[in-house]
């Protein structure tokens, strides 16, 4: 029931900004939640990023179809990881940054060893170029995982549990200074 508005962040995503991949996800989350500060004053405003990684390294969105192949079928057989950051900001009446929380989630995917034909079915999907490790678990892709260890939530690309704790933490801090001000009056 809380109005909310979606919108993409200016951020340039670039994977090679942090050394580790939590500390990755959690800097794009913040650059996204930062780059819409100044449009929503007087807001509480959500940013997250996700993307995978097979070994160590760290895989965002496909640049092409090729690409898209390459990334699906270095997945295939494996166990892949899901990085979310997810971070909470708030604005003043003036789109001024008040307060920043954030918070990281990590998802293992076992992925079936897929035929030359699943690869290239995936690849080809119409959103392929437009998600992280070119498949999402609700769609085809979903019939490549084997295994989940962790939160579904996460591989969606929104770790629930994590946005509604961070979200209670905010309101805590608004409810105190609530009190505080009426205190004061």
């Amino acid at each position: 029931g809380i109005p909310f508005e979606c919108h993409a962040g200016s951020y340039i995503e670039d994977m090679n900004a942090c050394k580790t991949a939590k500390r990755l996800a959690v800097f794009l989350a913040l650059q996204k939640a930062r780059s819409c500060s100044n449009l929503f004053p007087s807001s509480i405003i959500i940013g997250a990023d996700t993307f995978i990684t097979v070994g160590a390294i760290k895989i965002g969105k496909p640049l092409s179809r090729a690409d898209a192949k390459r990334i699906i079928s270095s997945m295939s057989g494996k166990t892949i990881k899901v990085h979310s950051g997810i971070a909470v900001i708030t604005t003043d009446r003036k789109g001024v940054i008040v307060d920043e929380r954030s918070d990281y989630a990590v998802t293992f995917l076992k992925i079936k060893k897929m035929s030359d034909r699943d690869i290239e079915r995936l690849a080809n999907q119409k959103n392929a170029l437009n998600i992280s490790g070119a498949f999402s678990i609700e769609g085809e892709g979903g019939k490549m995982v084997e295994s989940i260890s962790g939160d579904y939530d996460n591989v969606i690309g929104l770790p629930m549990g994590k946005l509604k704790k961070l979200l209670r933490s905010l309101q805590s801090i608004y409810v105190l200074d609530t009190a505080k001000t009426l205190n004061r009056t």
